[in-house]
């Protein structure tokens, strides 16, 4: 069937072909630019590289079979630069077309031979530039969202972190001049004002960090720095809960390898978490050094309600919960454990989960020991709560 021509003008597009037969490069660059895309070429995989690296490019066009560097190559290191950039390969010979099998792994848009025409090329370059366009939009509604969410949660922390101190101020004052049932609505207040003052920052750290705004500074970091706030966070979640908080990290521990914003982030989540999804029992943080020495394994242990298997992976999914009674139950948005699975990565490390539904939960920390940190015996230590 052949194809409708309806561009004028400038088409907004940018095209690479890539060929070693300049005639041929010159006929495909003549054809596309009659359809008003501007085109780049190059006669060569090294020079196609170079100049990828140096314009925005929406589609590449790549020959199948060049001397020196391959189609096959160069659309394995463009895919290193790009990973969303549309790219077609084609070929003119008989018996050189490309396997089915390369042609999936590559991940590529579409496979043209050059016998079929110039029309059949013009098919393929509308559907891929098509792709492109909606990829845009993709984009730029994700870029929508993530400044819709850091905006409103900027907007939400000032009239916020006002109530949360009114608050502060008549507690302060309760003992003398509030009769006891008011005190406890004062309590109740502060207590909601703060959980939500902390759903803020969760919003906000994971905007940051979608908009890649966030660096990472790894340091030397004992973990008995956490210790004390850690424990007064847990005593406010876990208020007239008969739930005891036991911190179990030997304060002789070797120091771990981390970014210590991020760290403290990952432990109030884990644990804000845990108070979350326990009614009664324990929670406990503990921490052991790998038989290597070369890392350092902190578990968050906690005797809630515990999670089934086949939901093990989708609770570090954002915005998502095991069911959706877990939300009018416990509350909730779906964001802590995503944002702490994250951050975790971003220190070059993991999070996992065990669990069992109705006993309880772990979630396992691996982080890098810091690296030029002697290795030496650990000095047993008493634990206390």
């Amino acid at each position: 069937m052949a194809r409708k021509r309806t561009t004028a003008g400038s088409s907004g597009y940018t095209i690479l072909v890539v060929d070693d037969q300049e005639e041929a490069l010159h006929s495909t660059k003549l054809l596309l630019e009659w359809e008003g895309h501007r085109v780049l070429t190059a006669l060569s995989g090294e020079k196609a590289l170079a100049c990828f690296r140096h314009h925005k490019v929406h589609l590449v066009i790549v020959d199948y079979f060049m001397p020196r560097m391959s189609g096959e190559a160069v659309i394995q290191e463009i895919r290193k630069l790009d990973e969303d950039v549309q790219i077609l390969l084609q070929t003119g010979y008989a018996g050189e077309k490309p396997p089915r099998e390369m042609l999936r792994a590559l991940a590529i848009q579409g496979y043209h031979d050059k016998t079929e025409g110039p029309e059949k090329l013009l098919l393929w370059v509308d559907v891929a530039l098509k792709v492109t366009a909606q990829l845009n939009k993709v984009r730029e509604m994700e870029q929508l969202k993530e400044q819709l969410l850091a905006n409103v949660s900027h907007e939400l922390r000032t009239p916020l972190h006002i109530i949360i101190g009114y608050s502060e101020l008549l507690l302060e004052d309760a003992s003398e001049s509030l009769a006891e049932d008011t005190c406890r609505k004062i309590l109740g207040i502060h207590k909601q004002a703060r959980l939500l003052g902390g759903l803020i920052e969760n919003f906000l750290n994971f905007a940051q960090i979608q908009a890649e705004a966030s660096t990472v500074t790894l340091q030397q970091v004992h973990l008995s720095e956490f210790r004390e706030e850690m424990e007064e966070m847990m005593s406010f979640l876990l208020n007239r809960k008969p739930i005891a908080f036991l911190w179990q990290i030997s304060p002789q521990l070797l120091p771990v390898w981390a970014d210590p914003p991020k760290l403290r982030l990952i432990f109030r989540n884990l644990l804000s978490n845990a108070a979350k999804f326990t009614e009664v029992g324990e929670v406990s943080v503990s921490a052991a050094l790998t038989s290597d020495e070369k890392e350092l394994t902190i578990t968050v242990r906690d005797t809630g309600v515990g999670i089934a298997p086949e939901h093990h992976q989708v609770i570090f999914e954002l915005f998502r919960q095991v069911d959706g009674s877990c939300t009018s139950r416990f509350g909730g948005t779906g964001i802590g454990l995503a944002l702490a699975h994250k951050l975790a990565r971003m220190m070059n490390g993991e999070i996992t989960v065990e669990s069992t539904p109705g006993v309880g939960t772990s979630f396992t920390l691996r982080l890098q020991a810091a690296p030029h940190v002697a290795s030496r015996s650990l000095v047993p230590a008493q634990f206390s709560s």
